[in-house]
């Protein structure tokens, strides 16, 4: 059975877009019944927004399975009304927005202050109050506000190194746990919260060592890629890249006796954790060029030593971890990627079964159910 704890829980979902989505994607999963508010004309941008497989967003198939779509008009006064009925029967509301609360159908304040066990979410970019709370937010803008935009600067120019947001990443489950936590203050004591998210600052806070070394010294903490040898990415004899990460001692020994190498184990510092001097890089780009990426994977596993395969995207869908893990699963809409949430000592994991709805598909059904 499939790891539901929010059963019962009826979520109004008044976002678009990927912030919003990926909280009550979060809640639908442990089994919430998350309800989507949709603009009859369009809907979630996210059904629109490339790429596109089949005609249909990918990130809307993806983010907004396990939920069910009512169309309302919210520019008409019984779509208006449709709203508030429904939102006067819901446990949680979640909307995204500036930090301008003027363009809201419904007062969300009132409604609180009758329903005072109701749990709403506001997922906003920067949030209120700072001299950005006005700024239209996409993921990418705010990591470059946040200072955690990967930018490569190749023979093109500089151009953005990854296609994950950060900020819209941890913002959404940022959300979805303040969420279920004040779902549980409302059963324990009959009131619920006003929630505020804010993508930009679930980022920052992201950054929280690199910020604290910052202010503590002034100077700028080391990138990953300058700790040293021992934490670093190697080129194999098939050309394959492997990450090596011994930096405890017990690990750099049993490294060095394995490849025959226990001349180097006294280059180790003596400390509790050692990145390597630059004198060992030499050393390791020429062992790891001694056998391919196969060859390493399977001594990784066998020596026990914390380093891996670079793997691909379509690597890791085929890798037999994966397999193991039920990871990737294939249903009537296409390859699903499982939740990372599940019971400890069985295969049950947080999981929607149902597609993502159609544009009000839903509509009938949930007014029947909700309000009888």
């Amino acid at each position: 059975m499939p790891f539901q704890p929010l059963k019962g829980i009826r979520v109004l979902d008044l976002s678009r877009l990927a912030a919003g989505a990926l909280a009550t994607k979060r809640l639908a999963d442990l089994g919430a019944d998350v309800v989507k508010i949709e603009d009859p004309r369009r809907g979630d941008y996210l059904r629109t927004i490339p790429p596109l497989v089949d005609g249909v967003g990918i990130m809307h198939r993806v983010l907004n399975r396990g939920k069910r779509s009512v169309t309302a008009d919210l520019t008409t006064e019984a779509g208006v009304k449709t709203l508030s009925d429904l939102a006067s029967r819901a446990d949680v509301i979640v909307e995204v927005s500036r930090s301008t609360e003027s363009t809201r159908a419904i007062d969300l304040a009132a409604l609180h202050a009758r329903r005072p066990q109701l749990v709403i979410c506001t997922i906003t970019g920067f949030g209120p109050g700072g001299p950005l709370s006005e700024l239209p937010a996409h993921g990418m803008n705010m990591d470059a506000w946040a200072g955690i935009l990967p930018v490569s600067n190749d023979h093109r120019g500089p151009a953005i190194a990854s296609d994950i947001s950060i900020s819209v990443e941890l913002g959404g489950v940022n959300a979805a746990l303040a969420i279920a936590s004040a779902l549980v203050e409302a059963r324990r004591t009959g009131r619920g919260e006003w929630i505020e998210i804010s993508c930009w600052d679930a980022a920052v806070e992201a950054d929280r060592v690199a910020l604290a070394f910052q202010s503590d010294t002034g100077q700028t903490m080391p990138a990953v890629a300058d700790l040293g040898p021992l934490y670093d990415v190697y080129i194999t004899a098939d050309n394959e890249l492997v990450m090596f990460g011994a930096i405890e001692e017990r690990f750099w020994v049993r490294f060095c006796e394995e490849v025959g190498r226990t001349d180097l184990i006294a280059k180790w510092s003596g400390t509790d954790v050692d990145f390597g001097s630059d004198d060992l890089a030499s050393e390791l780009v020429a062992i790891f060029a001694s056998e391919t990426a196969a060859v390493w994977e399977k001594r990784f596993v066998e020596w026990g030593i914390p380093a891996s395969i670079v793997l691909s995207r379509s690597e890791v869908l085929k890798h037999p971890h994966t397999t193991a893990r039920a990871l990737v699963r294939r249903g009537p809409d296409g390859v699903r990627i499982a939740s990372p949430i599940k019971r400890r000592h069985s295969s049950d994991r947080a999981d929607s079964s149902s597609p993502a709805p159609g544009l009000g598909e839903d509509t009938d059904a949930v007014l029947a159910e909700w309000l009888g």
